[in-house]
């Protein structure tokens, strides 16, 4: 990890600005390329860079599109929306660019994120998809209690936050204490209620219920985000005779079995640090905890599948691309 490296991340919005604060971080980065066209978003994410203390010579480049960019980097971090998101990968990859951290959801159909395997398998390149729970302290921690080879229960509540957006994060959590990545999920209790976001009228959020299981039911999964605002996100993990409930919202943690509230600092961790962390995995190791775009496949498909099917319920009309931002 010694030799000096450039980022480039395209995107420099709330999320993408994050980022930006934590591959500042990084000693052996000496330029970041960004390309973001909103004027207001770069004012955003200026201001956030002067937050971090740096005692680094680092060099900033912006950039307004891809049209003026042409050079290859290390690490590419997509922090753009969902919508149109595969065709700047695919600039890049001819580009020459080969790593990509991508958030998610990563695109808007099973269509799409098919011929992103396929275009990434072209260029032998590889992408990680943005769950970062994989990287919180606490949830390390715990999975080290549980064993992969027994029966796992998750659960999750939580208020109005957006479960189109969200429920990949708790989907690949329960991905990686079962050890399955096939978790077959259904969405028969979905509010009928449909959302619009801050991004614009064209993305839609949901609410209700998910539930999953991994083959043969061994283990399973159910996400509830409700239509009310003051609910607290609550996971629930039970398994190995073990049972733990960890608040984020309030950052309590408590194990059921010893009947008391386990001390943890900080159970949730932000953007700013935890990109920090898997970039360094990825220059230091060629690879990081996180899923791949491959393994993080069929939880997309089975998502794009339930919420483009409720919205043809709700609305009457055949719906071919997932509005999830």
């Amino acid at each position: 990890m010694n030799s000096a490296k450039k980022i480039l991340i395209v995107g420099c919005g709330n999320i993408g600005s994050r980022h930006l604060q934590a591959v500042a971080k990084l000693s052996n980065v000496a330029v970041i390329d960004i390309i973001e066209p909103n004027s207001h978003s770069q004012t955003v994410a200026k201001s956030r860079f002067e937050e971090i203390p740096i005692d680094k010579n680092l060099r900033i480049n912006w950039y307004k599109s891809l049209d003026s960019f042409e050079e290859e980097s290390d690490l590419v971090i997509i922090a753009t929306s969902s919508k149109g998101r595969v065709k700047i990968i695919e600039t890049l990859l001819a580009l020459g660019h080969k790593r990509f951290l991508i958030e998610k959801m990563v695109c808007q159909s099973q269509e799409e994120y098919e011929h992103l395997i396929n275009i990434m398998a072209r260029y032998k390149a590889i992408g990680w998809v943005n769950t970062p729970r994989r990287y919180y302290q606490s949830y390390r921690n715990l999975r080290t209690i549980f064993n992969a080879k027994n029966s796992i229960y998750l659960s999750v509540t939580a208020g109005n936050e957006g479960l189109g957006s969200n429920a990949i994060h708790f989907i690949d959590l329960f991905s990686w204490f079962s050890g399955e990545y096939n978790i077959h999920l259904k969405g028969d209790f979905l509010n009928n209620q449909i959302f619009t976001t801050k991004r614009g009228a064209e993305y839609k959020e949901f609410a209700g219920t998910i539930i999953g299981s991994t083959d043969n039911n061994k283990s399973l999964l159910t996400i509830s985000f409700l239509p009310f605002d003051t609910i607290p996100l609550v996971v629930t993990i039970i398994g190995n005779d073990n049972h733990f409930i960890i608040d984020e919202t309030n950052n309590n943690f408590y194990s059921i079995k010893s009947r008391k509230e386990l001390k943890i600092n900080n159970i949730t961790e932000y953007t700013s640090n935890l990109t920090t962390k898997i970039v360094t995995d990825i220059f230091e190791k060629k690879f990081c905890s996180l899923p791949t775009v491959q393994e993080s496949s069929f939880a997309h498909y089975q998502l794009f599948n339930i919420f483009n099917e409720h919205l043809k319920k709700v609305t009457k009309n055949e719906i071919r691309i997932c509005p999830i931002s």
